[in-house]
């Protein structure tokens, strides 16, 4: 049998060593957090047949739900260690709205992915062109939106091309479907 003092003094030892247990995890975590490295950043762009509009409201409709999702996500996730540092810490919000200018740019910031923009460039004749910049953590998030909207890809005959990003493009367009550039116009060159 053993003395009950020695079953004591190894429930003392366990309580003293516990918390140092707990420290020692914090800071391996938070290490680990400081040294990801930042995502890439990704620029694409795209021609849809809404209007400039529409394209904006559809923007905003969309981040919204991925804000909504990521919240969901965020309360979902409630960690072991979390629970140790005494409750849950209020998870950093996503998608948070920057700047608008209707209907023009739309910016948000967020935590894992940096910055988010949407430029819009309407298009004489119908249509905008969206150009999207954001980290690569929310390449699948754009790329679905992308796909729900409606594209259309301009067929040109070989030789009317942008000359600066060389897709081809329709002898009508003023601007570059693709990276938003000026084109040249035979009356303006």
């Amino acid at each position: 049998m053993i003395p009950p003092n020695v079953n004591q003094g190894a429930t003392d030892i366990l309580w003293m060593v516990l918390p140092v247990i707990c420290c020692l995890l914090m800071m391996t975590q938070s290490r680990g957090e400081q040294r990801a490295e930042p995502p890439r950043t990704e620029v694409e762009s795209w021609y849809t047949t809404q209007g400039i509009e529409e394209t904006y409201k559809s923007i905003e409709n969309e981040t919204a739900e991925w804000r909504k999702k990521a919240q969901e996500r965020a309360e979902r996730s409630s960690s072991l260690l979390s629970r140790l540092r005494g409750g849950t810490p209020k998870p950093e919000e996503r998608f948070v709205l920057q700047e608008t200018i209707p209907p023009k740019l739309f910016r948000l910031s967020d935590p894992i992915a940096g910055p988010v923009y949407f430029e819009l460039t309407e298009v004489e004749g119908g249509g905008t062109v969206v150009k999207a910049t954001y980290g690569s953590s929310i390449k699948r998030q754009v790329a679905e939106f992308k796909a729900r909207s409606p594209l259309k890809i301009p067929a040109a005959p070989i030789g009317n091309r942008c000359t600066s990003c060389g897709k081809p493009v329709l002898p009508e367009f003023i601007l570059c479907p693709y990276c938003g550039e000026k084109l040249m116009t035979k009356a303006s060159s």
